[in-house]
């Protein structure tokens, strides 16, 4: 290759030459001119790249447009891209068909007055790149893809507490019930009286009209009413039988016995109407129990099996010719009056000649294993001693059963008894057959109070049946009534308590568990010092609330309301520590204050210490004074829903209900108005209500 210094000459010689093979691009000098690069596709050069070859030179203007330009000039005169015809065409845009004048391609001028706003419609759209740039992929982020939407955890909104009045009277609780009461709070019992328990008990009073003395100067030891009038029935210490009539309408006529005849020659202990009021049975201290006509007081059956004196006599509910009596014997006896055969037991009391009733059935040594065993669920009758040979408990058959109580229609062949050797209740079923060589064995037995284990057990003086009898209330000589679920007396598969269970059966099952009592009633003014010491419970009835009375050896009689709606209101009274009401505590692990309370030292209390009570105690009860002088033994209701009371002063007295019992407590000591009357004791400030 030549240096660039050679003469032009030698170099057109070389280039004239016929070249075997092309030759090489010159090289770029430093001196010579930019090297030309490849036309960009500009608006500047729009002319020359989309003029046809034709129109460079001169052509003239009637010359056709090549294939390529018809093409074009189609494509921008269809308008493909823009959306409405009419519109105007924005000064961006580059309409080709336009443009193109005398065959010649113009490019449009931008104006240089600048838009406000750019030019992308909609304003989501994302700007265009050049056509002539390559087009770059981006990877977008990764992100999180959740199956199910989060949930936001909101700290729960509690509602303010209503608060509920520290003391509601009559008046503020009627107004409370035209708001709504506390059913409209949400908050409300079952149902509300609008009434608190004392208004229940305080309207009882006697006046001097209203007591009976004995004439024979025994000391009455029972009483029952009839079922079917207002007729009831006292027996005395000397045998005597006396039917008073209880009824409002005549107050001067209970002062004056009825009718009265001497039916034993011992004590009468128990006395109970049947069904209809045609019989009368009565137990007595002369170990027998007879059946007699209330038409003509004769008797009807003699009742001579026990060994000792006849603690109670009850009639089946339902079969008047059914019969139980318990004795100090220990043994309880099932009888038939329909039946006269069998083996005669003759009493020297009443010779041969007497109307014998026969027995079907003997529960031998009926709680014989009470005092013996330390709890309730142990049920053989024998036990170990150091020789390896076993005594038997029949060597303490005579602890006595003094208290009876069948369960109603339905059920009526189940038997309720309790004894002086414990607080546990057993259930027999009379229908069944029981061993006569040693102890019987219940279908179930009740367990002792804990407070009991604890110190020592104490006596059942009777047993009473609610209304519903969803409750059985047992007194026992501890100063308290205890209230026991019937459902709970025997635990398990009991088809004896099936209402629905016909058909005898040969044997019974025998040693079940049952529950012990779930709350009790307690007042400082009750004490069952004494075995004559009962209860009795009137029935709702119209108007007429439930009520329980107990005789105390104070003196007077005690009520206790038995609506477990005002229980649980009262407790829940008692337990409040700030205004807020407190929840019901469980039974099991505390008792409310008012147990407590019963707990502290009171007046005449026999075991103020010594009972530390699991069980809620309740001490709403309204005691009535000055109606006796001593010991109040026996108590029950009239048909009327009057209350009888009989006592060691040898006074029967009645209790009514009425606005006289207020008087009573506000007229005061002054004017003789008080004379042999008695009336319903209350908190103070409660006579104070309008």
């Amino acid at each position: 290759m030549s240096s660039p210094c050679e003469p032009r000459s030698r170099l057109h010689e070389q280039i004239s030459e016929p070249p075997s093979s092309p030759p090489p691009p010159p090289a770029a000098t430093t001196g010579s001119r930019k090297p030309k690069k490849p036309p960009p596709i500009t608006p500047k050069r729009f002319t020359r790249f989309f003029t046809p070859r034709t129109s460079t030179h001169g052509s003239s203007k009637t010359h056709t447009l090549s294939s390529s330009g018809r093409q074009l000039q189609d494509i921008t005169r269809a308008a493909i891209n823009r959306s409405n015809a009419t519109q105007r065409i924005p000064r961006k845009t580059v309409n080709f068909a336009d443009v193109m004048v005398e065959n010649r391609v113009e490019t449009p001028q931008m104006n240089s007055r600048k838009r406000k706003t750019p030019y992308l419609s909609p304003e989501s759209s994302p700007a265009q790149s050049s056509p002539s740039k390559r087009a770059k992929y981006t990877t977008p982020p990764p992100f999180t893809i959740l199956e199910d939407p989060p949930v936001l955890e909101e700290p729960p909104v509690y509602p303010t507490p209503i608060r509920r009045l520290k003391s509601l009277g009559s008046t503020s609780r009627k107004l409370q019930r035209s708001f709504g009461g506390l059913l409209g709070v949400g908050r409300g019992f079952v149902r509300d009286h609008c009434t608190t328990w004392q208004d229940q008990t305080a309207d009882f009073y006697s006046s001097s009209d209203d007591y009976h003395e004995l004439p024979h100067g025994a000391p009455p030891f029972c009483t029952a009413a009839c079922n079917t009038n207002s007729l009831v029935a006292v027996g005395d210490e000397d045998g005597w039988v006396h039917l008073l009539d209880a009824h409002d309408d005549a107050p001067s006529s209970f002062a004056k016995a009825h009718i009265a005849w001497r039916a034993h020659s011992n004590a009468i202990m128990d006395v109970q109407f049947s069904s209809d009021d045609m019989y009368i049975a009565t137990a007595s201290g002369d170990q027998t129990a007879q059946i007699i006509d209330a038409r003509t007081q004769q008797c009807v059956s003699v009742l001579a099996r026990h060994k000792s004196s006849v603690k109670q006599v009850r009639f089946q509910p339902d079969d008047d010719k059914i019969v139980a009596t318990s004795s100090r014997d220990g043994a309880v006896q099932i009888w038939d009056l329909r039946c006269k055969g069998g083996q005669i037991h003759v009493h020297s009391a009443w010779g041969e000649d007497a109307p014998y009733a026969s027995s079907i059935r003997t529960l031998s040594a009926a709680h014989a294993d009470s005092c013996l065993t330390a709890t309730h669920n142990s049920f053989s009758t024998t036990k170990n001693i150091s020789n390896g040979k076993s005594e038997a408990y029949s060597r303490r058959n005579d602890i006595s059963v003094t208290a009876l109580s069948f369960l109603p229609t339905g059920r009526q062949h189940l038997l309720l008894t309790a004894s002086d050797a414990s607080t546990c209740i057993k259930l027999w079923d009379v229908r069944g057959r029981y061993s006569l060589r040693g102890p019987a064995v219940p279908i179930s037995t009740t367990t002792h109070p804990e407070s009991h284990n604890r110190h020592r057990h104490f006596a059942i003086n009777s047993l009473t049946l609610s209304g519903d009898a969803a409750r059985l209330y047992a007194l026992s000589k501890d100063n308290t009534v205890y209230a026991y679920s019937t459902n709970h007396l025997v635990l398990g598969v009991a088809p004896e308590l099936s209402v629905s269970h016909s058909g005898k059966q040969r044997f019974c099952q025998v040693g079940q568990e049952g529950l012990g009592p779930i709350y009790g009633f307690r007042h400082r003014n009750f004490h069952a010092g004494s075995f004559y010491v009962k209860a009795s419970l009137r029935k709702a009835y119209g108007d007429q609330a439930e009520l329980l009375a107990v005789g105390s050896t104070d003196g007077c009689p005690v009520l206790f309301p038995t609506d477990e709606t005002l229980l649980r209101r009262d407790s829940s009274r008692a337990e409040e520590a700030s205004d807020l009401p407190e929840l019901p505590r469980s039974s099991r692990t505390s008792r409310p204050s008012l147990s407590r309370a019963s707990s502290r030292t009171s007046t005449g209390s026999r075991y103020p210490s010594m009972l530390a009570d699991t069980i809620p105690i309740y001490e709403q009860g309204t005691p009535l004074i000055r109606g006796h002088d001593a010991e109040v033994t026996s108590v029950s209701w009239a048909r009327n829903g009057t209350l009888i009371s009989v006592g060691d002063d040898f006074r029967v007295r009645r209790w009514r209900e009425g606005k006289k019992a207020r008087e009573l407590r506000l007229v005061g000591e002054g004017g003789g108005r008080r004379w042999q009357c008695g009336w319903a004791v209350v908190s103070d400030g409660y006579n104070d209500e309008d």
